[in-house]
């Protein structure tokens, strides 16, 4: 592997490379100028203690090592050559890189667990491999990976002490968090895993029987325990002590409109780190940021990870590690980057916006109303995978003409228009009090920037659902959305919806009926927003 050039090893038919995969290697690589002299690719099988062979690609530098060694991790479904393209660059930049699918996907054997103990010490597998078959330098270890690697590298490095540095992308700290906000399960995005675990993939027994648990439209008490009990050994966030005492320096690049795993799950995990650490958020959807990098397209992403492993890995070049850790990108737009020391200075003063019947106001009311339970209107969270990946290529939100929200179906309360700019940041927080008409339930709530002639741009979204209610009798319910960093316009307003139902979630209706809302003198409705000081 020390020789110079392009070198391909074709094994047996399931492990050949496609011939894309080979022009991009041939066409690319020697038009790009490396910083160790070339390097040469194998394709090859890791054998696990068990027996699972862990397809990998590895590439080695030409030049003597030792070498610093970046492990990167393939996605749902993804195979050894899903990450190519910055395997390619981290060895143009002189590191060893092995690149593989988690067992249970592309060319590797074995049966998809979702970051269980198999995952984890695969992780070792691959790094052990590596330190013994190539000039990699154990002292100088990183690992990474989008989405599922992403979750599988950061609990590796609370269980291998030689890890020293982690990419995080668009991936997961609380995979209970992840599965259901509010008693509420994010149905169509656990159908899209599911349904692509299924088609790319080998799953597990026990994953296919959670995965159809979790998306049974009346789950039972008893199963809903048994698969946060499933889940809660596959979070990076039970392992945060030992992450702690491993130190490895952690990288975690978010969306803000992150459908599989809201970023505020991310950011508690970031704060509670006491490791060297850096928070990227950044407008888009679930892997959308890092999408183009992967395709060879340039990559703000990626090119964070690459100077995220020089300064904790290779010790090339340690400028990051001199930047305010904490870097946001508002919405809508395609803005510049905002430096911060800490999450907290990230966070707006919370402004306050009493809901009258049908405005959002500077004083509490006293008012009633209710809408036809159990029906959509035009307001949703959108599509997974889809809707918010175009707003990181466009800049602009997925929007509905406001004045279309059927209001026999929906609640609105509009405010006024905004005299200058305001700079929500952070978390925007809806209470009111809801009449159910059944014992089980749901409603959506979404917030919107509207433009003057009614055109809404949604800023969040999220679900509340109730399991034990008493039909007709009042209970408090608030709506705590998940951080952003949203600028809305001078004027423009904002505008709260409030349904019961949404394509995205598991909903808890049982039927029609009419779901109240109301606020009282003792215990009115409003609506915190989040404003930078000074800016609102």
């Amino acid at each position: 592997m020390n020789g110079k050039g392009l070198i391909v090893s074709v094994g047996p038919m399931k492990h050949r490379v496609t011939a894309v995969v080979l022009a991009l290697l041939g066409t690319v690589l020697p038009g790009v100028s490396t910083a160790a002299g070339g390097f040469g690719t194998q394709f090859l099988d890791i054998h696990a203690a068990d027996g699972v062979a862990l397809g990998s690609m590895v590439m080695e530098p030409s030049s003597p090592g030792p070498h610093p060694l970046a492990v990167l991790i393939g996605a749902w479904g993804g195979g050894r050559t899903q990450n190519i393209i910055p395997a390619r660059d981290l060895a143009n930049r002189g590191y060893v890189v092995v690149s593989y699918g988690a067992r249970g996907f592309g060319e590797s054997t074995g049966e998809v667990e979702v970051a269980g103990p198999e995952d984890i010490s695969d992780v070792t597998t691959v790094i052990d491999w590596a330190l013994r078959n190539t000039d990699a330098d154990p002292s100088r270890i990183g690992v990474g990976g989008v989405s599922y690697g992403a979750g599988i590298a950061l609990i590796a490095s609370g269980f291998d002490p030689r890890i020293r540095a982690v990419a995080s992308l668009s991936g997961w700290a609380d995979l209970v968090a992840s599965l259901s906000t509010n008693d509420t399960r994010h149905g169509l995005a656990g159908l899209v895993l599911y349904l692509s675990g299924k088609a790319n993939g080998t799953l597990s027994a026990e994953t296919d029987a959670m995965l159809r648990t979790y998306l049974e439209p009346r789950i039972s008490d008893a199963d809903s325990a048994a698969v946060i009990e499933w889940s809660r050994p596959r979070s990076p966030a039970t392992y945060l002590d030992r992450i702690n005492v491993n130190r490895p320096a952690v990288l975690a690049i978010q969306t803000w409109s992150e459908t599989m795993f809201p970023p505020g799950q991310m950011a508690e995990f970031f704060q509670r780190l006491t490791v060297p650490k850096r928070a990227e958020f950044v407008p888009g959807d679930h892997a959308a940021t890092e999408s183009g990098g992967l395709l060879g397209l340039p990559s703000d992403t990626w090119t964070s990870v690459y100077r995220w492993f020089d300064a904790h890995v290779a010790g090339t070049d340690t400028s990051i590690a001199g930047e305010p850790p904490v870097v946001t990108r508002a919405r809508p737009g395609i803005q510049q980057p905002a430096y911060q020391s800490t999450w907290d200075d990230v966070l707006g003063e919370p402004r306050r916006a009493y809901l009258g019947a049908d405005t959002l106001q500077d004083q509490p009311a006293a008012w009633s109303r209710s809408v036809a339970a159990n029906r959509d209107t035009v307001a949703d969270g959108g599509v997974p995978l889809a809707t918010y990946s175009l707003e990181a290529m466009t800049g602009n939100p997925p929007n509905i003409f406001l004045p279309q929200v059927d209001p026999g179906s929906g609640a609105v309360w509009n405010q006024a228009p905004t005299g200058e700019p305001v700079e929500i940041r952070g978390s925007m927080h809806a209470h009111l009090t809801v009449i159910p008409p059944a014992a089980t339930g749901t409603a959506v709530a979404y917030v919107y920037d509207v433009d003057p002639i009614g055109m809404g741009s949604l800023i969040s979204y999220l679900p509340y659902s109730w399991k034990t209610a008493t039909p007709g009798q009042p209970l408090t319910a608030d709506f705590v959305f998940a951080p952003t960093a949203y600028t809305v316009a001078a004027g423009h307003h904002l505008a709260l919806v409030i349904d019961s139902k949404d394509p995205l979630f598991l909903d808890w209706n049982s039927g029609g009926g009419r779901l109240g809302f109301a606020s009282t003198a003792a215990d009115p409705a409003w609506l915190d927003v989040p404003v930078q000081p000074g800016r609102a």
